[in-house]
C-alpha cells in the first residue's frame, strides 16, 4: 500500500509550519536569517524560535548566533539529515498521489 511510505518520513515535518521552514531551508544556497524566514513565512517571532528549537534537536537544522554589532544575528541552514528527510518526505507524497490516480 502506498500511503505506508508516510511512515517513512520524518515526524517534525507533519506539522505545516515545520515543512514550511525546511522547505524554504532546503531550497536556500545558503544560510537564512531569522528576520527573512519570519517575512517569508509569516509565522510570530515565538512560533518559529519553538519550531526552531525542535528541528534542531532533531538534527534538521543547524542554527548559528553571532553578533554584528551589538545586535545579534541568528542564522539557520539545512543540515544533510535534514535535505534528505526532505527528500523522503516528497518521494513519499508523490508515492501516495501516484498510487491515487
Amino acid at each position: 500500500m502506498a500511503s505506508s511510505e508516510l511512515l517513512n518520513v520524518h515526524p517534525a515535518l507533519f506539522d505545516r509550519a515545520r515543512l514550511a521552514i525546511m522547505a524554504h531551508l532546503s531550497l536556500a544556497k545558503g544560510a537564512v536569517d531569522f528576520n527573512t524566514l519570519i517575512a517569508e513565512l509569516e509565522l510570530t517571532r515565538g512560533n518559529l524560535s519553538t519550531h526552531m528549537k525542535k528541528l534542531e534537536h532533531d538534527g534538521l537544522v543547524r542554527i548559528k548566533k553571532a553578533f554584528i554589532g551589538r545586535k545579534t544575528r541568528t542564522t539557520y541552514i539545512c543540515t544533510s539529515k535534514g535535505k534528505k528527510a526532505i527528500q523522503i518526505y516528497l518521494s513519499a507524497v508523490e508515492t501516495v498521489l501516484r498510487s491515487s490516480l
